[in-house]
């Protein structure tokens, strides 16, 4: 539903998009934008009631009033003034970012070098204000390394090299609203620097194109910001484990050999990475790619055309023998909008092939992912490259990001008949539906943690860092992630090579991270199903004043806080925590002065009520269902967890093919009852019987446990009552 009202040599239109969501753009055509061309954005449903001036839908009404537009929802009323050219405007866009032309950073590697020519790009500068009323605003990707609330300052949208890798021009508030712009361009956005009750939306060229999202909380408006955009992308199961990147210079007996170390100290891993040095040519940007034969010994002759068929003797086929999968590393200065083009039915002549076409071949060699490294991709641009569609970098640079990993997902994804699993450190609208990233080249510290919180307040969930094995806090935080990557491209980084302590402690943390694989791959369904990220930054889950800008703690799915960096952490209020490491209990609405065991990396607290599906004794995950789950539950009042589940490795949880098991808990004065529903659901390889364990956080030891009536043994130990539950029904705990 469109209402469309003429303003002079433009117009503007108003869209009901579906529930909650609404469209508003100003143009001369409304042509598509490149979201809509490129079938990256979900098609507008059929839904909401036309006004006089405007459209409403669901809660949000959205209208043009006295030469302004007015979006208002049961909670608020805001304006949208559209700003005609103004020099003034553009100088002071331009002074407060650098003209949007960052400070160039070359990217290590002689054959990445190259030269950059620059453009007048700002061609058709245009803006809009948003007034405010002192609501505290969230998103823009990687926009802010120091802080959540991103009021005060100017920020550039522009993929940029180590700085803002994956820019995502969406904000949202606690006011109960969100804002995305829809323009490729680079842009500058005010966020109440100059007028603290005002954004500044500054345009270089295109349409005013925008997206309003109204929501009572942040996580509804994820929720509908990711119906347009897309849902997370829920990566293969065994994604959420470890993936390991060799030394630059490895070969395939080294690469075998550490896989072999891993196995052999009992250390938890599931893909081995490799840096370019598997090329036969160094930095090689071309589709032309070949193997290094002398480092990795895949020879034409013994290659197959099936990806399910890869010749035995091959270094892969050993590695997948005892449960890893490869990863290969890739550069890339590929046009990706000519294939786009074809697929939106352009005909023209094209002698650009498709990107994964000549990646299928490494696929049906054993690989089964591809790191996509920012050279050339997003460390600087040539403004004066045109692509195949026409367009130049000032449009195309932004969604080149998104373009590269929606090729590879769905390159991979039709190649395979499986969920792929690629990863990026670059970005932009729409990528996080397609692959994974990386926080970049900086390392696993604070700063990347920042980032982490805010592309999650931005919908991008599946994130990793770069790992230090030499500094427990990045260890404990790199654990306490969707993806944990160890990196040791550079080196020596190998866990048993890192020092005893080092060792133990990585040891420690890579089996826990294993032991909560069931809880994490069931947060992932859910980020999956409603956009809401598995490591979600505090003002996400509560609203706690004083947990709305905190960066040294978030949330891992909703039962674990993570706290890293700085020991000061704030226990939100309206249920007790438990320290994981010591058992100690804490009263909520407070802060507290965390003094972190020596073996560990940083905090680590249980929310009261939390129910969390564990597994023990993982050294990889295959993907079949595991037949021995223990649900670890810490009881206060009552409590309900859906431990979600399904296959792991295909695409059919799309159609709705997953498993669900209830449990409930209830703490009374006198005992503890607990209940473990059957499954529902079903879905391919979903075993007929299943054991559950459970462990109950308790300060007392009880007198008695029943399970289904009968009196069973159990063990106190640590805090914790334990004893087999069977495949479910009711249990009573006595005191």
């Amino acid at each position: 539903m469109d209402k469309i009202i003429n303003l002079n040599d433009k117009a503007l239109k108003i869209s009901a998009y579906s529930n909650n969501i609404v469209r508003i753009r100003v143009s001369k055509d409304f042509e598509p934008s490149l979201f809509e061309r490129y079938n990256i954005y979900h098609k507008p449903e059929e839904c909401g009631e036309e006004l006089e001036n405007g459209v409403k839908v669901g809660d949000l009404t959205v209208t043009y009033e006295n030469g302004q537009i007015v979006f208002s929802t049961k909670n608020i009323t805001r304006t949208i003034v559209i700003g005609e050219d103004n020099e003034g405007m553009r100088k002071y866009m331009d002074e407060a970012l650098g003209n949007l032309r960052p400070e160039y950073k070359q990217i290590i590697g002689d054959e990445a070098k190259r030269n950059y020519g620059t453009v007048e790009f700002e061609k058709d500068p245009k803006y809009i204000t948003i007034s405010t009323e002192g609501e505290k605003f969230y998103g823009l990707g990687e926009a802010s390394d120091d802080r959540l609330i991103l009021n005060g300052r100017v920020y550039l949208q522009r993929v940029v090299y180590q700085r803002n890798e994956i820019p995502i021009p969406f904000m949202m508030t606690k006011a109960g609203y969100g804002i995305l712009c829809n323009s490729t361009f680079w842009h500058g956005i005010d966020v109440c620097a100059r007028n603290e009750n005002e954004i500044i939306w500054y345009l270089p060229d295109g349409d005013l194109d925008f997206m309003i999202f109204a929501g009572e909380t942040l996580s509804d408006v994820l929720e509908r910001f990711t119906f347009v955009t897309g849902r997370p992308m829920l990566m293969p199961k065994w994604a959420y484990g470890l993936t390991f990147t060799e030394q630059y210079h490895a070969d395939q007996f080294e690469v075998m050999h550490t896989a072999e170390k891993f196995r052999e100290k009992n250390l938890p891993c599931d893909m081995i990475s490799l840096e370019p040095g598997w090329m036969s040519k160094r930095y090689d940007f071309s589709v032309n790619k070949k193997w290094n034969v002398e480092k990795f010994f895949i020879n034409d002759w013994a290659r197959s055309n099936n990806p399910n068929k890869t010749h035995s003797g091959f270094f892969t086929s050993a590695l997948k023998r005892y449960g890893y999968k490869v990863q290969l590393w890739l550069c890339s200065t590929h046009d990706f909008s000519a294939h786009e083009e074809q697929m939106a039915g352009n005909t023209a002549e094209c002698d650009i092939p498709a990107w994964f076409d000549h990646l299928r071949a490494f696929v049906n060699d054993g690989a089964n992912s591809f790191k996509v490294d920012p050279c050339h991709v997003c460390d600087s641009a040539d403004e004066g490259r045109v692509y195949f569609n026409g367009k130049s970098e000032p449009e195309m640079h932004n969604l080149m990001q998104t373009l590269c990993v929606k090729e590879m997902y769905q390159g991979a994804r039709a190649h395979t008949g499986k969920r792929p699993m690629h990863h990026f450190c670059g970005g932009f609208t729409s990528t996080g539906a397609y692959s994974a990233a990386t926080t970049g080249d900086n390392g696993g510290g604070h700063r990347s943690m920042t980032w982490m919180l805010n592309l999650g307040l931005s919908a991008y969930s599946n994130i990793s860092c770069d790992m230090d094995i030499h500094k427990k806090e990045t260890i404990h935080y790199g654990f306490f992630m969707p993806w944990s990557q160890l990196n040791a491209w550079s080196g020596f980084q190998h866990p048993w090579w890192a020092g005893h302590e080092m060792e133990e402690i990585f040891t420690y943390y890579d089996k826990l991270h294993y032991h909560l694989i069931p809880y994490l791959y069931s947060t992932a369904i859910d980020c999956y199903n409603t956009g809401v990220p598995v490591c979600r930054a505090m003002p996400l889950m509560f609203n706690d004043k004083e947990s709305e800008n905190v960066t040294n703690q978030y949330m891992f799915g909703d039962a674990l806080l993570v706290g890293a960096f700085d020991n000061n952490i704030y226990l939100p209020k309206g249920s007790k925590w438990i320290d994981y490491w010591t058992g100690k209990v804490y009263a909520g609405g407070k802060r507290i002065d965390y003094a972190v065991p020596e073996n560990r990396g940083g905090a680590l607290f249980v929310k009261g009520g939390s129910i969390i599906p564990t597994a023990d004794g993982l050294q990889y995950i295959d993907g079949s269902d595991i037949e021995n789950i223990t649900f670890e539950i810490f009881p206060e009042n009552i409590s309900t967890y859906i431990f979600k589940e399904d296959d792991g490795i295909t695409c059919e949880y799309e159609d709705g093919k997953t498993a669900y098991t209830e449990v409930t808990c209830n703490k009374g004065d006198e005992g503890c009852f607990i209940n473990i529903s059957g499954r529902t659901g079903e879905f391919t390889g979903m075993k007929d019987t299943r054991k559950y364990s459970v462990k109950v956080f308790s300060k007392t030891k009880p007198t008695s446990v029943k399970v289904n009536g009968k009196r069973v043994k159990f063990t106190y130990e640590n805090n914790f009552v334990s004893y087999t539950f069977g495949a479910s029904g009711k249990s009573e705990i006595k005191y």
